[in-house]
């Protein structure tokens, strides 16, 4: 298990992780407040926790395995003084072949995902996606990834190009990710405490049942909202054991969107909510190193 490259999926549209570790089982709870430093855009407060779990099965010690990734996320806050709530619940399928030719390494997945408001019996609210990502193994510090990903979003078709590194810059301090996804700079003061910076992208949308965008309520068509969120952090891990790890987080978000949208006989995103604010976030995890 200690040999395995990790592609870590994670709502919004798609989180893609390249680290040195793995979350075999992980807790998240994100929360920013009502209103941002500028009084003038739109209040948001949205309160986002998750749980996912990382099964990685080899096939053969140190070479090809399967992953899944099971997830559920939930979401629910106030956007502009209108409640919302939605839930997703999913999963990642991949296979990773090693070294299909040599030092390159190649990671196949299937993504499946029912992204819809909480609690409501909705037609046509799952989505399903994939991602092919390659990585070029330069030495066993460094290794360069190159892909693209690909999800059925209710907005639209929806592609994303990935580049990503795991850099091994010395025993105390490594940067990784797949962009645009992350990105994270972790420094290691003691076996017991790292702290570091990370940057964020997500994308989702759930199938909405609430918002209706035609006066006369006789537009035909399917609603969704819409969430863009950048987030640009600091964070400290402190291991509670070897392999139990508390992360604290707080940061700023970057050009954060919420927009409802209706694709039918009218157009799409006609209201569309801008807000930046601080946000904090704390994670537990069981934590498994690769090197």
């Amino acid at each position: 298990m200690k040999k395995i490259t990790l592609l870590f999926s994670i709502v919004l549209s798609c989180t893609l992780y390249s680290q040195p570790y793995i979350d075999i089982v992980k807790f998240v709870y994100s929360y920013s407040p009502l209103k941002g430093l500028n009084e003038k855009k739109f209040p948001l407060q949205s309160n986002f926790s998750s749980v996912n779990l990382n099964v990685p099965i080899e096939l053969k010690k140190g070479g090809d395995a399967i992953i899944i990734n099971p997830f559920f996320e939930n979401n629910e806050g106030d956007v502009t003084n209108v409640d919302f709530h939605v839930t997703s619940v999913g999963s990642l399928f991949g296979f990773l072949k090693k070294n299909i030719v040599q030092n390159w390494n190649l990671l196949g997945g299937f993504i499946i995902r029912q992204n819809k408001e909480a609690g409501k019996d909705l037609k046509d609210d799952w989505q399903y996606g994939g991602v092919l990502l390659t990585t070029y193994v330069k030495d066993p510090h460094l290794s360069l990834k190159f892909g693209i990903y690909y999800n059925k979003e209710f907005f639209g078709n929806y592609f994303m190009a990935l580049a990503g590194i795991d850099w091994q810059i010395n025993s105390k301090n490594n940067l990784f990710g797949v962009l645009p996804g992350s990105l994270t700079f972790e420094h290691k003061v003691t076996q017991r405490f790292f702290y570091g910076s990370t940057f964020r992208a997500l994308t989702n949308s759930y199938r909405e049942e609430t918002f209706n965008p035609c006066a006369s309520g006789d537009c035909s068509g399917k609603n969704y909202l819409r969430v863009d969120d950048n987030q640009l952090g600091i964070f400290g891990d402190v291991y509670l054991s070897k392999k139990i790890v508390l992360t604290g987080e707080t940061g700023y978000t970057i050009l954060r969107r919420y927009r409802y949208g209706f694709k039918g006989d009218i157009a799409n995103e006609k209201t569309d909510f801008k807000n930046d604010n601080f946000y904090f976030r704390v994670a537990l995890a069981y934590r498994l190193h690769l090197r």
